[in-house]
């Protein structure tokens, strides 16, 4: 082998494993950036993922209108085979001093700490708002806050009366989980006109301010 062959090779090995460790230091920065800045966008492709793999309804971005002339909106309205998962996206870039039953949250997110509303009871109240807008079972919906893989929380028991908080990573095993739990399914007639009504709700209300 040739001299300039060896210090081609050389060379391009080199080339091949600065980028390598470029990516590798990259990857955590460059994907916060992306969430952070995308939140919703880069949710939804995971939801969506997961929505395709079981055949699931999916309504994003719905927006609602209570009886009193209030809006609320909701990221993501998932209609399973068994449940109903109401779904908030949040970006967490730090560490979060949980507690389900808590009005708000301390944040802490490097030197900086503040105290943030309580997703789940944020969460929780649009899940209960959606139940009066049909004929859904409250027994079904379940509130799930949906937050990147990073985020740190303190741990606390789940349930569906309290909601449900879940990583995206996660989030298709916390499906599997849900939907084979021994009970009924809903109806498939009656999720489709769910859905269709669900869908009809946010298109009414899509140029509501």
């Amino acid at each position: 082998m040739s001299f300039e062959l060896r210090l081609t090779i050389y060379i391009v090995a080199l080339i091949l494993c600065g980028c390598a460790y470029f990516l590798w230091v990259a990857y955590g920065p460059v994907k916060r950036f992306l969430f952070r800045r995308w939140t919703i966008r880069m949710y939804y492709r995971k939801v969506n993922q997961v929505v395709l793999d079981h055949d699931f309804y999916l309504i994003n971005d719905f927006k609602g209108k209570t009886a009193g002339a209030e809006t609320f909106h909701i990221d993501h309205v998932i209609i399973g085979d068994k449940y109903v998962y109401v779904v908030r996206d949040r970006f967490y870039d730090g560490t979060l001093l949980s507690n389900p039953d808590d009005q708000s949250w301390l944040y802490c997110s490097g030197s900086k700490s503040r105290y943030i509303q309580n997703p789940l009871i944020y969460n929780r109240l649009r899940a209960e708002r959606l139940r009066l807008l049909g004929p859904i079972d409250s027994h079904i919906i379940l509130p799930v806050v949906l937050v990147n893989d990073d985020c740190f929380y303190t741990p606390f028991e789940q349930s569906p009366e309290l909601g449900y908080f879940v990583s995206l990573r996660q989030f298709p095993k916390f499906i599997d989980r849900k939907e084979s739990e021994p009970i009924a399914p809903i109806d498939p007639d009656m999720a489709k006109l769910l859905a269709e009504d669900v869908y009809s709700i946010k298109m009414n209300n899509r140029n509501e301010p």
